[in-house]
């Protein structure tokens, strides 16, 4: 008689294999672009966003045919207490920093002339702009923070402990992000970004906030790109860097951000780290 295959038979989700699978994540997302321009598809935005839900819906699954607790509490898609939702209006304030950082990264190494011109379409095809926000605004957060956040840096944290298993979640995920968006040029931007999304989820215990603020900054991005904004620096592309003035209120914004997310740290005991074996 063949036994079951109950949970207890399944092989442990460890950090060494998701950890092999974030080092295969860029790789695996431009291998799904290709393949999706090869068979037909067109329009970079689409193509992109449909090869981060096969790239990491795939990686997903695979880590998720290993777990050997509840969904949701493996992913910590759980209640965030009040004061961690009220950080994420605060800490949306930190894309103003990060777009400096990524100012610098280009002052001080400039990017090839081809690549600065690639980045300029003024002729877009229809629905652009829809089909830009449904990839900034769902298709991403999702993606990024169910693998990275959810995955990833509970493992590592679990592993290497908390500032250590944070940074690796979050270089991981900047390294990811930013050879997709903007190649070497992005990855120390991307990087910041992600250390803010893996503070918020660490100190909220919950996946939501996390996904909430991924989302928000796909909105203040898109707005930006529109030029709603009309800072310096940010979406007035005509200035090299933000005024000091932008970069201190929104460095005050993200300090009160991350004050919040400190007692919601200590608002109630963190649950146990997911077990590997």
């Amino acid at each position: 008689m063949i036994p079951d295959r109950d949970a207890g038979a399944r092989p442990p989700l460890t950090l060494e294999f998701a950890f092999v699978l974030a080092l295969l994540a860029p790789l695996v997302h431009m291998v799904c672009v290709t393949v999706l321009l090869l068979i037909g598809f067109r329009g970079t935005v689409p193509v992109v966003g449909m090869a981060a839900v096969l790239a990491y819906g795939g990686m997903f699954t695979l880590c998720a045919s290993r777990f050997r607790e509840p969904p949701l509490e493996r992913l910590a898609l759980v209640r965030a207490p009040a004061t961690a939702w009220l950080a994420v209006a605060f800490l949306a304030a930190s894309v103003l920093l990060t777009s400096e950082i990524d100012n610098l990264v280009k002052a001080a190494f400039p990017p090839p002339l081809e690549l600065t011109a690639a980045g300029e379409a003024p002729e877009t095809p229809p629905f652009w702009g829809v089909m830009l926000a449904v990839v900034q605004i769902a298709v991403f957060p999702l993606a990024y923070e169910l693998f990275f956040r959810g995955i990833l840096q509970p493992l590592a944290v679990a592993r290497l402990g908390l500032g250590l298993g944070i940074v690796l979640g979050a270089l991981m995920s900047g390294v990811a992000s930013g050879l997709i968006f903007g190649g070497v040029w992005g990855v120390a931007p991307a990087f910041a970004n992600s250390l803010v999304l893996a503070v918020l989820r660490q100190a909220s215990r919950s996946l939501w906030p996390s996904i909430a603020l991924h989302a928000l900054t796909g909105v203040i991005t898109l707005g930006a790109l529109y030029q709603v904004f009309g800072i310096a620096g940010f979406d007035d592309t005509t200035a090299a860097h933000t005024p000091l003035a932008w970069l201190l209120g929104a460095g005050a914004l993200t300090g009160i951000g991350l004050a919040l997310l400190r007692v919601a740290s200590r608002g109630e005991s963190a649950p146990a780290a997911p077990p590997e074996v």
